[in-house]
Protein backbone atom coordinates (compact mmCIF):
# COMPACT_ATOMS: atom_id res chain seq x y z
CA UNK A 1 0.00 0.00 0.00
CA UNK A 2 2.85 2.15 0.68
CA UNK A 3 4.59 1.47 -2.32
CA UNK A 4 1.46 2.08 -4.42
CA UNK A 5 1.32 5.38 -3.02
CA UNK A 6 4.76 6.18 -3.45
CA UNK A 7 4.39 5.11 -6.98
CA UNK A 8 1.40 7.26 -7.03
CA UNK A 9 3.03 10.31 -5.61
CA UNK A 10 6.30 9.69 -8.30
CA UNK A 11 3.57 9.72 -10.97
CA UNK A 12 1.99 12.59 -9.77
CA UNK A 13 5.19 14.82 -10.03
CA UNK A 14 6.63 13.31 -13.10
CA UNK A 15 3.61 14.60 -14.35
CA UNK A 16 4.09 17.80 -13.23
CA UNK A 17 7.48 18.09 -13.72
CA UNK A 18 6.57 16.57 -17.76
CA UNK A 19 3.83 19.80 -17.56
CA UNK A 20 6.09 22.35 -16.14
CA UNK A 21 8.67 21.06 -18.57
CA UNK A 22 5.95 21.82 -21.26
CA UNK A 23 4.67 24.83 -20.11
CA UNK A 24 8.49 25.81 -19.84
CA UNK A 25 9.13 24.67 -24.01
CA UNK A 26 5.92 25.98 -24.75
CA UNK A 27 6.98 29.48 -23.40
CA UNK A 28 10.60 29.91 -25.10
CA UNK A 29 9.04 28.58 -28.42
CA UNK A 30 6.65 31.50 -27.79
CA UNK A 31 9.84 34.07 -27.01
CA UNK A 32 11.71 32.99 -29.89
CA UNK A 33 8.70 33.79 -32.30
CA UNK A 34 8.69 37.28 -30.93
CA UNK A 35 11.96 37.89 -30.73
CA UNK A 36 12.33 36.64 -34.46
CA UNK A 37 9.81 38.58 -35.70
CA UNK A 38 10.99 41.53 -33.92
CA UNK A 39 14.39 40.93 -35.93
CA UNK A 40 12.23 40.21 -38.92
CA UNK A 41 10.50 44.22 -38.49
CA UNK A 42 14.10 45.74 -37.31
CA UNK A 43 15.85 44.56 -40.53
CA UNK A 44 12.76 45.43 -42.25
CA UNK A 45 12.97 49.46 -40.82
CA UNK A 46 16.21 49.37 -41.63
CA UNK A 47 15.91 48.18 -44.95
CA UNK A 48 13.47 50.62 -45.58
CA UNK A 49 15.77 53.37 -44.03
CA UNK A 50 18.31 52.71 -45.77
CA UNK A 51 16.02 53.19 -48.86
CA UNK A 52 14.93 56.24 -47.88
CA UNK A 53 18.20 57.16 -47.23
CA UNK A 54 19.47 56.40 -50.45
CA UNK A 55 16.16 58.07 -52.26
CA UNK A 56 16.79 61.23 -50.20
CA UNK A 57 20.20 61.20 -51.52
CA UNK A 58 19.20 60.34 -55.09
CA UNK A 59 16.97 63.32 -54.80
CA UNK A 60 19.22 65.56 -53.38
CA UNK A 61 21.67 64.54 -56.42
CA UNK A 62 19.26 65.07 -58.25
CA UNK A 63 18.36 68.17 -57.13
CA UNK A 64 21.96 69.81 -57.20
CA UNK A 65 22.06 68.07 -61.31
CA UNK A 66 18.78 70.29 -61.92
CA UNK A 67 20.07 73.28 -60.09
CA UNK A 68 23.58 72.68 -61.86
CA UNK A 69 21.45 72.71 -65.36
CA UNK A 70 19.31 75.52 -64.24
CA UNK A 71 22.28 77.58 -63.84
CA UNK A 72 23.82 76.18 -67.08
CA UNK A 73 20.66 77.35 -69.08
CA UNK A 74 20.07 80.23 -67.15
CA UNK A 75 23.76 81.03 -68.61
CA UNK A 76 22.76 80.41 -71.78
CA UNK A 77 19.99 82.11 -71.69
CA UNK A 78 21.38 85.53 -70.56
CA UNK A 79 24.19 85.16 -73.44
CA UNK A 80 21.24 84.30 -76.11
CA UNK A 81 19.72 87.59 -74.77
CA UNK A 82 22.82 90.16 -74.99
CA UNK A 83 23.62 88.06 -78.39
CA UNK A 84 20.01 88.89 -80.00
CA UNK A 85 20.39 92.33 -78.63
CA UNK A 86 23.64 92.72 -80.44
CA UNK A 87 22.35 91.19 -83.70
CA UNK A 88 19.11 93.18 -83.00
CA UNK A 89 21.49 96.20 -82.78
CA UNK A 90 23.65 95.07 -85.95
CA UNK A 91 20.13 94.54 -87.84
CA UNK A 92 19.18 98.08 -87.07
CA UNK A 93 22.65 99.30 -88.36
CA UNK A 94 22.49 96.64 -91.07
CA UNK A 95 19.03 98.79 -92.05
CA UNK A 96 20.34 101.91 -91.84
CA UNK A 97 23.09 101.43 -93.51
CA UNK A 98 20.89 99.89 -96.38
CA UNK A 99 18.61 102.66 -96.58
CA UNK A 100 21.91 105.00 -96.77
CA UNK A 101 23.09 102.95 -99.37
CA UNK A 102 20.21 102.03 -101.31
CA UNK A 103 19.73 106.28 -101.28
CA UNK A 104 23.47 106.55 -102.67
CA UNK A 105 22.92 103.87 -105.22
CA UNK A 106 19.92 105.92 -106.51
CA UNK A 107 21.53 109.03 -106.17
CA UNK A 108 24.18 107.57 -108.09
CA UNK A 109 22.26 106.49 -110.83
CA UNK A 110 20.38 109.30 -111.31
CA UNK A 111 23.59 111.11 -111.59
CA UNK A 112 24.70 108.24 -114.35
CA UNK A 113 21.61 109.01 -116.44
CA UNK A 114 22.53 112.64 -116.11
CA UNK A 115 25.96 112.40 -116.88
CA UNK A 116 24.52 110.19 -120.17
CA UNK A 117 22.07 112.82 -121.04
CA UNK A 118 24.74 115.38 -120.79
CA UNK A 119 27.36 112.93 -122.86
CA UNK A 120 24.53 112.21 -125.47
CA UNK A 121 23.70 116.14 -125.47
CA UNK A 122 27.67 117.52 -126.38
CA UNK A 123 28.31 114.91 -128.83
CA UNK A 124 24.78 115.80 -130.66
CA UNK A 125 26.23 119.95 -129.99
CA UNK A 126 29.98 118.83 -131.64
CA UNK A 127 28.30 116.68 -134.56
CA UNK A 128 25.91 119.97 -134.76
CA UNK A 129 29.29 122.06 -134.90
CA UNK A 130 31.05 119.83 -137.02
CA UNK A 131 28.10 120.70 -139.36
CA UNK A 132 28.04 123.89 -139.31
CA UNK A 133 31.80 124.08 -140.25
CA UNK A 134 31.27 122.06 -142.73
CA UNK A 135 28.04 123.92 -144.25
CA UNK A 136 30.03 127.42 -143.73
CA UNK A 137 33.10 126.39 -144.76
CA UNK A 138 33.12 128.70 -148.31
CA UNK A 139 32.18 131.38 -146.25
CA UNK A 140 34.76 130.83 -143.38
CA UNK A 141 37.61 130.42 -145.91
CA UNK A 142 36.79 133.52 -147.41
CA UNK A 143 37.23 135.43 -144.67
CA UNK A 144 32.85 136.66 -144.08
CA UNK A 145 31.93 134.68 -141.24
CA UNK A 146 33.75 132.10 -138.21
CA UNK A 147 32.13 129.59 -136.36
CA UNK A 148 33.67 129.03 -132.95
CA UNK A 149 32.58 127.59 -129.56
CA UNK A 150 32.89 130.36 -127.09
CA UNK A 151 31.66 129.79 -122.78
CA UNK A 152 30.06 126.51 -124.10
CA UNK A 153 27.96 128.65 -126.68
CA UNK A 154 28.41 128.06 -130.42
CA UNK A 155 28.72 131.12 -132.52
CA UNK A 156 28.02 132.33 -135.87
CA UNK A 157 30.31 135.43 -136.21
CA UNK A 158 30.01 138.09 -138.73
CA UNK A 159 32.25 141.08 -138.92
CA UNK A 160 31.01 144.57 -139.00
CA UNK A 161 32.86 145.17 -142.31
CA UNK A 162 30.91 143.27 -144.63
CA UNK A 163 27.54 144.17 -142.35
CA UNK A 164 27.70 148.44 -141.96
CA UNK A 165 29.47 151.19 -143.34
CA UNK A 166 30.60 152.62 -139.33
CA UNK A 167 28.06 154.64 -137.20
CA UNK A 168 25.32 152.76 -139.57
CA UNK A 169 22.75 150.23 -139.44
CA UNK A 170 21.90 150.11 -142.72
CA UNK A 171 23.08 146.50 -143.80
CA UNK A 172 25.08 146.58 -147.06
CA UNK A 173 24.36 144.15 -149.85
CA UNK A 174 27.57 141.83 -149.16
CA UNK A 175 26.02 141.57 -145.71
CA UNK A 176 23.07 140.73 -146.50
CA UNK A 177 23.97 137.73 -149.22
CA UNK A 178 26.17 136.92 -146.48
CA UNK A 179 22.75 136.63 -144.05
CA UNK A 180 21.10 135.13 -146.67
CA UNK A 181 23.33 132.25 -146.55
CA UNK A 182 23.49 131.72 -142.80
CA UNK A 183 19.55 131.70 -142.16
CA UNK A 184 19.31 129.08 -144.42
CA UNK A 185 21.46 126.69 -142.90
CA UNK A 186 20.43 128.07 -139.57
CA UNK A 187 16.68 128.12 -139.87
CA UNK A 188 17.01 123.88 -140.72
CA UNK A 189 18.16 123.09 -137.27
CA UNK A 190 15.65 121.84 -135.75
CA UNK A 191 14.70 122.80 -131.70
CA UNK A 192 16.92 125.64 -131.58
CA UNK A 193 16.52 129.21 -130.83
CA UNK A 194 18.89 131.91 -132.01
CA UNK A 195 20.09 135.51 -130.02
CA UNK A 196 21.42 138.05 -132.53
CA UNK A 197 23.81 140.18 -131.02
CA UNK A 198 25.32 143.32 -131.69
CA UNK A 199 28.81 144.28 -130.02
CA UNK A 200 31.25 147.57 -130.95
CA UNK A 201 34.62 148.56 -130.15
CA UNK A 202 35.10 151.01 -126.99
CA UNK A 203 35.13 154.29 -129.26
CA UNK A 204 31.97 156.17 -127.75
CA UNK A 205 29.43 157.74 -130.56
CA UNK A 206 26.71 160.13 -130.19
CA UNK A 207 24.76 161.19 -132.73
CA UNK A 208 21.24 162.80 -132.93
CA UNK A 209 19.90 158.84 -133.74
CA UNK A 210 22.13 157.09 -131.37
CA UNK A 211 22.83 158.27 -127.66
CA UNK A 212 25.81 155.65 -127.32
CA UNK A 213 27.07 152.66 -128.40
CA UNK A 214 24.59 150.24 -126.24
CA UNK A 215 21.81 152.29 -129.16
CA UNK A 216 24.09 151.40 -132.33
CA UNK A 217 24.46 147.33 -130.69
CA UNK A 218 21.07 146.87 -130.03
CA UNK A 219 19.98 148.87 -133.54
CA UNK A 220 22.37 146.64 -135.52
CA UNK A 221 21.02 143.61 -133.97
CA UNK A 222 17.67 144.51 -134.50
CA UNK A 223 18.67 145.05 -138.55
CA UNK A 224 19.73 141.75 -138.60
CA UNK A 225 16.79 139.85 -136.91
CA UNK A 226 14.14 141.79 -139.41
CA UNK A 227 16.45 140.52 -142.27
CA UNK A 228 16.39 136.69 -141.21
CA UNK A 229 12.83 137.09 -140.76
CA UNK A 230 12.51 138.06 -143.89
CA UNK A 231 14.13 135.37 -145.33
CA UNK A 232 12.69 132.93 -143.86
CA UNK A 233 13.66 132.46 -139.96
CA UNK A 234 10.37 132.18 -137.89
CA UNK A 235 10.11 135.10 -136.12
CA UNK A 236 9.89 133.06 -132.85
CA UNK A 237 13.03 131.44 -133.08
CA UNK A 238 15.01 135.21 -132.61
CA UNK A 239 15.97 137.22 -130.48
CA UNK A 240 17.68 140.07 -130.61
CA UNK A 241 20.88 141.98 -127.43
CA UNK A 242 22.83 144.78 -127.72
CA UNK A 243 26.15 144.59 -125.63
CA UNK A 244 28.24 147.78 -126.92
CA UNK A 245 31.55 147.34 -125.86
CA UNK A 246 31.30 145.59 -122.94
CA UNK A 247 31.89 141.76 -124.22
CA UNK A 248 35.11 142.01 -126.26
CA UNK A 249 36.75 139.35 -127.88
CA UNK A 250 40.36 141.17 -128.08
CA UNK A 251 41.79 144.13 -126.61
CA UNK A 252 40.52 147.39 -128.20
CA UNK A 253 44.81 148.10 -128.67
CA UNK A 254 44.95 148.34 -132.07
CA UNK A 255 43.01 149.27 -135.31
CA UNK A 256 43.10 145.15 -136.42
CA UNK A 257 41.60 144.23 -132.90
CA UNK A 258 38.85 146.95 -132.62
CA UNK A 259 37.21 145.43 -135.93
CA UNK A 260 37.30 142.33 -134.15
CA UNK A 261 34.94 143.54 -131.74
CA UNK A 262 32.75 145.27 -133.85
CA UNK A 263 30.72 142.46 -135.01
CA UNK A 264 27.33 140.81 -135.11
CA UNK A 265 26.85 137.67 -133.30
CA UNK A 266 24.37 134.84 -134.06
CA UNK A 267 24.03 132.61 -130.65
CA UNK A 268 22.31 129.46 -130.85
CA UNK A 269 20.31 129.10 -127.59
CA UNK A 270 20.99 126.18 -125.13
CA UNK A 271 17.84 123.86 -125.72
CA UNK A 272 15.60 123.76 -122.26
CA UNK A 273 16.29 119.80 -122.82
CA UNK A 274 20.09 120.11 -122.50
CA UNK A 275 19.62 121.37 -118.91
CA UNK A 276 18.73 119.51 -115.53
CA UNK A 277 15.34 119.81 -114.41
CA UNK A 278 14.70 122.71 -111.65
CA UNK A 279 13.69 120.36 -108.81
CA UNK A 280 16.82 118.39 -109.14
CA UNK A 281 18.66 121.53 -109.30
CA UNK A 282 16.57 122.79 -105.96
CA UNK A 283 17.56 119.65 -104.44
CA UNK A 284 20.86 119.74 -104.81
CA UNK A 285 21.19 123.55 -103.79
CA UNK A 286 22.04 123.13 -99.83
CA UNK A 287 19.36 123.72 -97.46
CA UNK A 288 16.58 122.36 -100.43
CA UNK A 289 15.95 126.13 -101.30
CA UNK A 290 17.24 128.51 -103.96
CA UNK A 291 20.71 128.37 -105.18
Amino acid sequence: MKNLKLRWMRAIFSGAVLAAAGAAATSCGVDQEIHDAALKDLALQKQKRGEAEAAAAQEKTSKETRDAKILVLQQQNDALTKRLEGLGQDVSRLQTERGTLEGDLDSARKRMEELKKAQAAAEARAAQFRKLVAQFKQMTDSGKLQVEVRENRMIVRLGDQILFDPGKTLLKKEGQEALKQVTVVLKDIPNRNFQVAGHTDNVPIKTGKFRSNWDLSAARAVEVVNFMIASGMEAKRLSAAGYAAESPVAANDSPENMAKNRRIEITLVPNLDDLPPIGDALKETPGGGAP
